[in-house]
C-alpha cells in the first residue's frame, strides 16, 4: 500500500511537469503506469481491474497535448485511489451504511476510523499536501468575492478539495474526507452555476478550510500518533457541518453523468433508463453499465467525466525540511569562509602560477554560484503570508461589522523562509489594528466625505539588501496629543521633555510595553499587549519599523528586515585594530580625504564633495569604542554611503575590499553592542569581524 502510495505521488508529479514533445518525459510516464500495471497483475484481489483502460491511456499520451494530458489521467489515478481503497475496505457498503447513519445521529460508529493507515512518512506527505491545496482553496476564494464570476478560481477550490477527498479516502482519514466530500459536492453546484458565490456561500467555505486545518493539526500535534489522534478526533464534531452542507445541497440538483451523456447526443433517454433499471439489481457505476452494454465508449465517459469535474496544472517541486535546508546554508556558508582562507593562503605565497590563479578563480566562481543556488532555496514568496493576511483582514472586518478593500503589492517579492517565520505575527497584529484602530466606521467614514469602504495596502519591495514592507490604512490616522496624553498618564516621558520630541521620538512611545491609545478593550485589539510585541520579533531577525501618520488621513508602518540571514555581500573596513563590515549597497564611493576639502564646524566636520556640496563626516571609532585613537585625517580613508537618500562620509583607518560575508549570531557577551552590529563573521586568516547593522548605527549617529 505504501509502495503504491508513492508511485502514485511520482506520477502526479512527473505528469504535472509534462511538456508537450517532451518525450524523455513521456517516457518516465510510460515506465511508472507500467509499476501500476504490476500492481494490477501480481495483486490477486485485482484481477478484475480494467487494464484495458491503462493501456488506452498509455497510447492516448502520444497524440495530447499538455493541457489535456492531466485530464485524461487525473480521473484514472483517482480511480486507482478508490479501487485500493474500496479493496481495502471490506465491507464497503456496510460501512457507508454505518457512516450514514451515524451523521444523522451525529456520532461516530466504532469502526469509523478503522482503515486509518497507521504509517508516518505517508501521513506526513498527505499533511503537506492538504495545507498546500487548503492554501491554494483559501486564495482563490479570496478573489472570488471580488470577482464572483471568474470559472477558474472556482475550479481552483473544487480541484483542491477533489484531491484532499481521494487522498484522505486513500489513507483512512475519514473525517477530512466526508468534509471534503461535502465541499466539492457544493462546489459542483456553484460551478454549474446552480448556486451563486454569495458571501454567505463564502462564509461556509471557509469554516470547511478551517475545520480541516484544525483536523490536520491534531494529526501533527500528536506527531502522526493515529491512536492519539483518533482519541481526539472522536470529541470533534464534524457531522453539524456536513448536515448544513446537506441541507444548501438538498435544493439544488447536481449534474449526473447520464444528463451530460444526454446533452451531448451519445445517449438517448430511453438508454438511460435502461442503465437505471439495471443499476438498481447491481452495485455498479452508471458509467461502468453503459460501457458494459456497448451504449457508449471509453472515450465518450471520459470526456463526460472530465465534464464534471476538471483539473489544474501544477509546478514541479519538491519539499525539502526547514531543518535539512539550514543545515544546508550552514556548510555552504563553512564553504565560503574555506574558500576564502584558501584564496588568502595562495596570496601570502605569491607563487604567480598561472594554473593556480586560475582554479582559484574558478573555486571562487563554483563557490559563488553554489551560495546563490542554495540561498535561492531558502527564499519563498511573500505571497504565502499576504494570502494569510487576507483571510485575516477579512475575518476581522466581518467581526467589526466595517467593509474594507485589501490591496497587495509586491506578492511575488521572495523571503528567507526563516524570516517568515517570525515575521507573521507581527503582521497580523499591525493589519489588526489598521482593521480596528485605523479603519473608521461607514457612518464616520461617510461624514468626513470619505470613501466608506476603508482600504488596507500591503506592499513589499526590495531596498538594496534588505526588503520594506509597509501596512498602510486611509483611517483616521494617529493623533499625537492622544499619545502624549498617555505617556504623561502612564509616566513614560518628563513633561519638561515634551518640547523636545520629535514626531518619531512621540510615534516611538507606542512601542513602549503596555502602551495603547484604545478607548476600550476589545476582542481584537486594545489589550495593552502588541505594538511592543511586534517590535522584539521584529528587532530579533535585525528589523526595525518605523510609523508614518497624518491625522485624518492614514497610518502606514513601514517595516525592513534583512532579505537573508545567513551571508551577505559586505564591504570591509578595519578601524583600530578591528574589522568592521558595511553592507556593500550602501557604497558610492571611497576617497582619500585632502585637509583643504574639510570644514571643522561646532557640531563636527564637514567635506566638500562634489561640486560645492557639503556632507556630514562620521568618526566611526565613537561608536565601535575604540580607545587612544589617532585622529589625522589626512591618514585616514572617507566611504561615502546613500542612506535614506542623503550622503554621509565614515571615516575609517583602511579597506579590505568587497566580500561574501557569513553572518554569524554574537555572544550574549556581546549584548552591548547587539545594537549596532547585526553579527560577526569569521575571515579566511582567522580573524573575526563585526557586521554593522547600518540602520542601528546611523540611529546613534544622529543622536
Amino acid at each position: 500500500m505504501k509502495e503504491l502510495f508513492e508511485i502514485i505521488l511520482n506520477l502526479e508529479k512527473y505528469l504535472y511537469s509534462y511538456d508537450e514533445g517532451d518525450l524523455l518525459k513521456l517516457l518516465e510516464i510510460k515506465e511508472i503506469f507500467e509499476e501500476i500495471e504490476n500492481f494490477i497483475i501480481n495483486d490477486s484481489n485485482l484481477s478484475d481491474f480494467n487494464n484495458n483502460e491503462l493501456f488506452e491511456t498509455i497510447r492516448a499520451l502520444n497524440n495530447l497535448k499538455k493541457d489535456n494530458i492531466y485530464d485524461s489521467i487525473a480521473d484514472f489515478i483517482n480511480s486507482i485511489k478508490n479501487k485500493f481503497t474500496n479493496y481495502n475496505n471490506e465491507n464497503n457498503i456496510k460501512n457507508d451504511n454505518k457512516i450514514n447513519e451515524s451523521v444523522q445521529m451525529n456520532s461516530y460508529s466504532d469502526d469509523y476510523f478503522i482503515h486509518f493507515i497507521d504509517d508516518k512518512d505517508m501521513l506526513i506527505k498527505f499533511s503537506d499536501e492538504i495545507k498546500e491545496h487548503l492554501d491554494n482553496a483559501q486564495m482563490a476564494l479570496l478573489d472570488l468575492e471580488y470577482d464572483p464570476s471568474n470559472n477558474e478560481n472556482i475550479n481552483k477550490v473544487f480541484r483542491c478539495f477533489h484531491t484532499a477527498k481521494s487522498s484522505s479516502a486513500f489513507l483512512g482519514v475519514k473525517n477530512i474526507e466526508e468534509i471534503s466530500h461535502a465541499m466539492e459536492d457544493l462546489l459542483v453546484l456553484i460551478r454549474d452555476k446552480k448556486i451563486n458565490i454569495q458571501s454567505e456561500i463564502i462564509d461556509v467555505i471557509f469554516y470547511g478550510i478551517g475545520f480541516i486545518r484544525d483536523l490536520i493539526s491534531v494529526l501533527i500535534n500528536n506527531d502522526y500518533n493515529i491512536t492519539k489522534t483518533i482519541d481526539i478526533y472522536i470529541k470533534i464534531n464534524i457531522f453539524e457541518y456536513i448536515e448544513k452542507i446537506k441541507r444548501i445541497i438538498e435544493t439544488y440538483h447536481t449534474k449526473k453523468i447520464g444528463e451530460i451523456l444526454v446533452n451531448t447526443g451519445k445517449l438517448d433517454d430511453d438508454s438511460v433508463k435502461k442503465i437505471l433499471d439495471k443499476q438498481t439489481h447491481e452495485n455498479k457505476k452508471f458509467g461502468e453499465i453503459a460501457i458494459e452494454e456497448k451504449l457508449i465508449s471509453q472515450n465518450d465517459l471520459r470526456n463526460a467525466i472530465l465534464n464534471q469535474s476538471l483539473s489544474v496544472k501544477k509546478i514541479n517541486y519538491v519539499k525539502v525540511s526547514n531543518e535539512r535546508l539550514n543545515n544546508l546554508i550552514d556548510m555552504v556558508g563553512e564553504l565560503v569562509i574555506i574558500q576564502s582562507i584558501i584564496k588568502d593562503m595562495l596570496k601570502e605565497q605569491n607563487t604567480g602560477d598561472q594554473f593556480t590563479g586560475r582554479n582559484t578563480t574558478q573555486l571562487e566562481a563554483i563557490t559563488t554560484n553554489i551560495k546563490n543556488i542554495v540561498l535561492s532555496m531558502g527564499m519563498v514568496p511573500i505571497s504565502e503570508i499576504f494570502n494569510k493576511l487576507r483571510v485575516v483582514i477579512r475575518n476581522t472586518s466581518h467581526e467589526l461589522g466595517k467593509t474594507i478593500d485589501v490591496e497587495m503589492v509586491g506578492e511575488n517579492t521572495e523571503l528567507d523562509r526563516n524570516i517568515i517565520e517570525y515575521i507573521y505575527d507581527p503582521l497580523v497584529h499591525l493589519v489588526r489594528n489598521a482593521c480596528d484602530h485605523g479603519i473608521e466606521t461607514q457612518e464616520i467614514r461617510e461624514k468626513n466625505n470619505k470613501n466608506p469602504i476603508g482600504k488596507v495596502i500591503i506592499s513589499a519591495n526590495h531596498k538594496g539588501s534588505s526588503i520594506e514592507i509597509s501596512i498602510k490604512d486611509d483611517g483616521k490616522g494617529i493623533n499625537k496629543q492622544k499619545i502624549i496624553d498617555n505617556a504623561l498618564k502612564n509616566e513614560l516621558i518628563n513633561p519638561d521633555n515634551i518640547s523636545n520630541l520629535t514626531n518619531k521620538d512621540i510615534y516611538n512611545l507606542m512601542f513602549l510595553p503596555g502602551f495603547s491609545t484604545a478607548d476600550r478593550v476589545t476582542e481584537i485589539s486594545g489589550r495593552g499587549v502588541g505594538l511592543d510585541v511586534v517590535k522584539k520579533n521584529i528587532e530579533n531577525i535585525h528589523g526595525k519599523i518605523d510609523i508614518s501618520t497624518e491625522d485624518g488621513k492614514f497610518t502606514n508602518f513601514i517595516i525592513k528586515i534583512p532579505l537573508t540571514l545567513a551571508i551577505i555581500d559586505g564591504f570591509v573596513t578595519i578601524v583600530g585594530e578591528k574589522k568592521y563590515i558595511l553592507p556593500f549597497v550602501i557604497i558610492d564611493e571611497i576617497i582619500v580625504p585632502d585637509k583643504n576639502n574639510i570644514s571643522f564646524l561646532e557640531n563636527g566636520e564637514m567635506l566638500l564633495f562634489n561640486r560645492n556640496k557639503y556632507i556630514s563626516l562620521i568618526w566611526s571609532f565613537e561608536f565601535f569604542n575604540e580607545i587612544d585613537y589617532n585622529k589625522d585625517i589626512e591618514k585616514k580613508i572617507i566611504i561615502i554611503i546613500n542612506y535614506e537618500n542623503k550622503k554621509y562620509g565614515i571615516i575609517v583607518d583602511s579597506v579590505v575590499g568587497k566580500q561574501e560575508i557569513v553572518i554569524k549570531s554574537l555572544n550574549e557577551v556581546l549584548h552591548v553592542y547587539r545594537k549596532i552590529f547585526s553579527g560577526g563573521t569569521i575571515f579566511g586568516d582567522g580573524s573575526i569581524g563585526f557586521v554593522v547593522d547600518i540602520d542601528e548605527f546611523m540611529e546613534n549617529v544622529k543622536k
